[in-house]
C-alpha cells in the first residue's frame, strides 16, 4: 500500500508529507490507544490505515501454523525449536511463534479506533458523510470479526472484550469464550455492530483516494484491503451449518464482482496456467481481500524468508511428501498430476531442496529474492466458490455443487435467453456472462485448472440414506480440494476441523433433519461419530517421519479440543 503514497501526494490529497508517513507507517507493535489521533477528519483515514497495518502484520501467521498442524508443512533442519514444538504438538508455553498476540493487537486497535471515531462523530457530524462514517465503522468491525474468527479457528477460544485496553496483558481480566460462542460474536459484530452501526458499511477507497479517476488495478487494489461482509459471513455461517445464508452471501459477492467489474467468477482470464500468479501477483478478478507489502518502504512478511532456500533466506519450512502426493495423484484426462497447481507451481526444487514455491517466482536470484513484495490473500474467488460448494452439499443440491466444483455452469447457460436453465434458474447471469463475454465466466474450481471431475457418485442418490452418506463423502472432497487450491494460504487444516466437528457425535444435526427423519433413525448408519475426525487425524499423522505420527494422530482422535493450539494468555 505504501507504494501508492506518492501517487496520492501527487493528486494533492489532504495529507501533509509527515502525516502521510505516519498514515502508512503505523507502529503496529503497540496499539493506537490514547494518542487522540482524530484531530480532524483526515486522521479518521490514517487511523483506519493503522488498523489495517495491524492486520497486515499478522497475516502470514496462519500460513505457518495451519501448515504445521495440518499435513502440508514440516520444519527443515534450519528451523528453530519454537517451530518444531508447534509441529510436534509440544507444550507451547512462552512460544512466541505460536502466540496469538498479533490477532489481539488487531482487536485492541479496532476497539480503540471505534471509540475514537464515535467520539469524533459526536463532536463533528458534518465533515464526513454518513456513508463514509458507516463505512469506516463497518470496516473496523469486520477487521475485528476477522481477528476473532482467526483466534477461534487456531486456538478454539479467545478472550472477548469490546473496551479499549492499554496493553496485551490487560485482556486477561475479560471472559474467555469458546469456539461456538466466538462464531456467534463475529456474526453479531457484522450484522448488529455497535452504537447502532453495523459492520456492513464499506468505504470505496478507489473513490476516496483517487477522486474523479476511472477504476484501475492500482485504485481497485485499495478496495481489497478489508474483508467484505459477504465472505466473512459465508465462512461464519458454514460453522453454524446455516447453508442458505452461506449460499446467499456467496452469490451476493460473486454478483457484486460480476456486475461491477467482471470479477470473482473463475473465468477464462485466469484459466489453466494463469493460476500460478495468485500466490505472488495481485489479480483483480481473483483476489477479494489482499494484504499488500512493499519492501522498499519496509513492509515485509515472512513468506520468502521461511519458504525459500535461496541465500540469505532461512528456509524454515517445506512441503511434506504427503502434500506433494496429493497433487501427484490428481488426474487430467486420466493422466496423473495437477499440472497447473502441482510440481513447479505450488512446490518445486530450489537449490536441491523441496520448497513451497507458489509465493516465490517474482524474484528468484539470490540478490533479489528478499525484495519480493509478496501479497497475502485473506480471501479469493475460489474460496467463495468452495464455500458455495460446501453449502450446496449441505442442502442436498449435489448437481449444483459438483458443477461449481468441477467444470463450471456454462453448460446450463442459455445464451439465447440470457439466463440459466434449471437447476440454476435463480443464479445471476453474471456467473457465466460478463462484460468480456469471450471469457465465459465460471469454469469451476477444478475445471479452470483442467482436472478431471470428482464426486459424480453422488448425482443419483436414490434414498435419504444415500444422500446423507454422499454428503459426508462430498465434504471430504471439499477438504481435499481446499488442500490443493489453498496450499500455504492457511485454510485446509481448519476445513478438516470443521468437517470433524460437523460429523461428530455431539454436533447439532438439525441441518440434516429432513433426511434423518426419512431414515427412521436418530443416527443413520452411525454417520455422526468419530469416523471423520479419525480419518483426518490419520492423514495428518501420516506426514511425520520422526516417529511422532502415532502420538499426534492419537491426540487428534482423542478430542476435538486437541485440534486447537493451546496457548495461555498472559496475566
Amino acid at each position: 500500500m505504501k507504494k501508492l503514497l506518492y501517487s496520492i501526494l501527487s493528486l494533492g490529497l489532504m495529507f501533509t508529507l509527515s502525516g502521510c508517513k505516519d498514515f502508512f507507517n503505523p507502529d503496529t507493535s503497540e496499539i493506537l490507544l490514547e494518542k487522540n489521533y482524530v484531530g480532524d477528519y483526515t486522521e479518521l483515514y490514517s487511523g483506519f490505515m493503522g488498523l489495517a497495518a495491524s492486520v497486515q502484520a499478522v497475516s502470514d501467521q496462519a500460513s505457518f501454523l495451519e501448515g504445521l498442524r495440518g499435513d502440508l508443512l514440516e520444519p527443515t533442519p534450519n528451523a528453530p525449536r519454537e517451530i518444531w514444538s508447534v509441529y510436534n504438538h509440544d507444550d507451547l508455553t512462552n512460544n512466541g511463534f505460536a502466540s496469538p498476540k498479533g490477532y489481539y493487537n488487531v482487536i485492541m486497535n479496532a476497539n480503540d479506533y471505534l471509540e475514537h471515531i464515535f467520539a469524533y462523530r459526536k463532536k463533528d457530524s458534518t465533515s464526513i458523510s454518513s456513508t463514509t462514517f458507516k463505512g469506516l465503522v463497518g470496516g473496523a468491525l469486520r477487521y475485528k470479526a476477522w481477528a476473532y474468527l482467526m483466534l477461534a479457528k487456531i486456538y478454539g477460544e479467545a478472550v472477548y472484550f469490546d473496551e479499549p485496553v492499554t496493553s496485551y496483558g490487560d485482556i486477561s481480566k475479560y471472559p474467555v469464550l469458546k469456539f461456538d460462542d466466538l462464531i456467534s460474536k463475529c456474526i453479531d459484530l457484522i450484522e448488529v455492530g455497535t452504537n447502532g452501526i453495523d459492520g456492513t458499511g464499506n468505504v470505496v477507497w478507489s473513490t476516496e483516494l483517487f477522486p474523479g479517476q476511472g477504476q484501475s488495478p492500482t485504485s481497485l487494489s485499495w478496495d481489497r484491503i478489508c474483508p467484505p461482509k459477504e465472505v466473512l459471513l459465508a465462512e461464519l455461517y458454514l460453522y453454524k451449518n446455516d447453508y442458505q445464508k452461506v449460499k446467499d452471501n456467496c452469490i451476493a459477492i460473486i454478483k457484486r464482482g460480476g456486475e461491477n467489474e467482471a470479477s470473482y467468477q473463475l473465468n477464462l482470464s485466469e484459466y489453466n496456467g494463469e493460476w500460478k500468479q495468485f500466490g505472488y501477483s495481485f489479480t483483480r478478478k481473483e483476489h477479494i481481500c489482499v494484504q499488500f507489502y512493499d519492501y522498499s518502504l519496509h513492509q515485509t512478511n515472512r513468506y520468502i524468508d521461511y519458504y525459500s532456500s535461496t541465500y540469505p533466506n532461512e528456509y524454515f519450512l517445506r512441503p511434506t511428501t504427503v502434500a506433494i502426493n496429493r497433487f501427484a495423484t490428481q488426474t487430467m484426462a486420466g493422466l496423473p498430476g495437477d499440472k497447473y497447481r502441482g510440481s513447479g507451481v505450488t512446490y518445486n526444487q530450489q537449490n536441491g531442496n523441496t520448497v513451497l514455491y507458489k509465493f516465490l517466482p517474482a524474484n528468484l536470484s539470490s540478490d533479489k529474492i528478499y525484495t519480493n513484495d509478496v501479497l497475502i490473500s485473506l480471501y479469493r474467488a475460489a474460496e467463495v466458490h468452495l464455500f458455495l460448494v460446501e453449502a450446496l452439499i449441505g442442502m442436498g443440491h449435489f448437481q449444483e455443487a459438483l458443477a461449481f466444483l468441477n467444470d463450471g455452469v456454462g453448460s446450463y447457460y442459455n445464451a439465447k435467453l440470457g439466463q440459466f436453465n434449471p437447476p440454476f434458474s435463480d443464479y445471476p447471469s453474471c456467473l457465466y456472462r460478463t462484460s468480456s463475454t469471450s471469457e465465459m465466466a465460471n469454469r469451476g474450481i477444478r475445471g479452470r485448472v483442467g482436472l478431471d471431475a470428482v464426486g459424480n457418485f453422488a448425482i443419483n442418490s436414490a434414498s435419504a440414506m444415500d444422500t446423507l452418506v454422499n454428503m459426508r463423502r462430498l465434504d471430504s472432497l471439499v477438504v481435499e480440494e481446499t488442500c490443493l487450491e489453498f496450499a500455504g494460504e492457511g485454510k485446509a487444516y481448519y476445513a478438516m476441523n470443521r468437517m470433524a466437528r460437523r460429523w461428530s457425535a455431539t454436533s447439532d444435526r438439525s441441518w440434516a433433519s429432513h433426511w434423518i427423519g426419512l431414515t427412521g433413525s436418530d443416527n443413520p448408519g452411525n454417520l455422526w461419530g468419530s469416523s471423520v475426525q479419525d480419518t483426518w487425524a490419520d492423514k495428518i499423522g501420516a506426514k511425520y517421519t520422526n516417529g511422532n505420527g502415532t502420538a499426534v494422530s492419537s491426540s487428534l482422535k482423542a478430542s476435538l479440543d486437541n485440534w486447537f493450539i493451546h496457548y495461555k494468555i498472559a496475566e
